[in-house]
């Protein structure tokens, strides 16, 4: 398979997860060109691989995998490239840490399954999710939540939040989480 080929696929797998106008908004906003789109798996087949680790997991279980579900790379005045990615994995933070002084002071609840991580110095953008997975063991849902991530060059807050929704909505969609969390549009207020 050439590079063109695995780009168009990425493209087409990177749209699945974050929607197919919100890349071509966030590719335009930071200077169009040829971007490079890198999915390895589409959101079915994370999922599934995801849905295999919260199965397996148990209270002491440390070792979380992180997932890139979107790597979109454009070529950079100078030489350099701009990366807007896009993450998930099962966090290493429990839902009860979210009461943690340390971690209320950069994680704001947005509702009772979801939490936002407010802005960090970094042009990024996290969310929390209670995900509880059928099949796993009695906990999972608070002790291993679902930790989404979009990682970009500097894109307007709007559209970062636009990016991280989406893709947090995908996902949950795709893992069939318990009590249906709701991701709200406005991460952000």
């Amino acid at each position: 398979m050439d590079k063109e080929t695995r780009s168009s696929s990425g493209l087409q797998k990177c749209g699945q997860f974050l929607g197919a106008e919100n890349v071509e908004r966030a590719v335009d906003s930071v200077g169009g060109g040829k971007a490079n789109f890198t999915a390895r798996n589409g959101p079915t087949r994370l999922a599934a691989i995801m849905d295999r680790e919260a199965e397996e997991w148990s209270v002491d279980d440390l070792l979380h995998n992180s997932y890139s579900a979107c790597r979109i790379q454009l070529p950079a005045e100078g030489g350099g490239a701009f990366v807007i990615e896009a993450t998930a994995q099962w966090s290493v933070l429990t839902v009860d840490s979210m009461n943690d002084p340390k971690f209320a002071k950069s994680w704001r609840q947005l509702n009772d399954q979801v939490f936002v991580e407010l802005e960090t110095g970094q042009p990024s953008m996290e969310l929390l999710v209670t995900c509880g997975v059928p099949g796993a063991a009695a906990g999972q849902e608070a002790g291993l939540p679902l930790q989404v991530a979009v990682t970009d060059p500097g894109l307007a807050v709007d559209q970062r939040q636009v990016l991280l929704s989406t893709f947090a909505r995908t996902l949950v969609d795709e893992l069939s989480c318990a009590g249906d969390p709701a991701i709200p549009e406005q991460l952000l207020r």
